[in-house]
């Protein structure tokens, strides 16, 4: 792997691409001090970032320390359901999702397992018929 020249410039988004933050968050702490000004591009004025910057950068977002002196706190990115968990809740409630379906009751696992949590014991112990009823009953009161 070659080593990157001194002479290396990214763009603003290259950056935000690189340290995971959206241009408006990264241009909202530059302005609060956190992260460094860009250089002018002498050939278009553009904003641009050397090696450098780019490290120092790289080393607010890893030390969480801004530029400033003041602590750099990242927002927490929520995490998303992998496909497989998703699959396994599709899967987990497939006959009831299709008993409603029956019924003409339209529902995602998401709202079965909410209205199922509505229930006393969360459904369990319930025959097949009476859950399949209450999740109607809970389902059609959302609507």
């Amino acid at each position: 792997m070659s080593k990157p020249s001194q002479n290396r410039f990214i763009t603003v988004t290259e950056l935000c691409e690189l340290i995971g933050l959206s241009k408006n968050r990264f241009y909202a702490l530059q302005k609060a001090g956190i992260f460094p000004a860009a250089i002018r591009s002498p050939h278009n004025n553009r904003p641009v970032f050397d090696s450098a910057l780019i490290e120092q950068c790289l080393g607010i977002v890893r030390n969480r320390i801004g530029a400033n002196g003041a602590p750099y706190v990242p927002n927490r990115k929520k995490a998303s359901p992998s496909r497989e968990s998703r699959r396994k809740a599709a899967g987990r409630h497939q006959g009831l999702i299709e008993a409603l379906a029956s019924l003409g009751l339209s529902a995602t696992p998401a709202q079965v397992d909410e209205a199922m949590g509505q229930l006393p014991e969360g459904g369990a112990g319930m025959e097949e018929a009476e859950l399949i009823r209450q999740l109607f009953l809970q389902l059609r009161k959302k609507l």
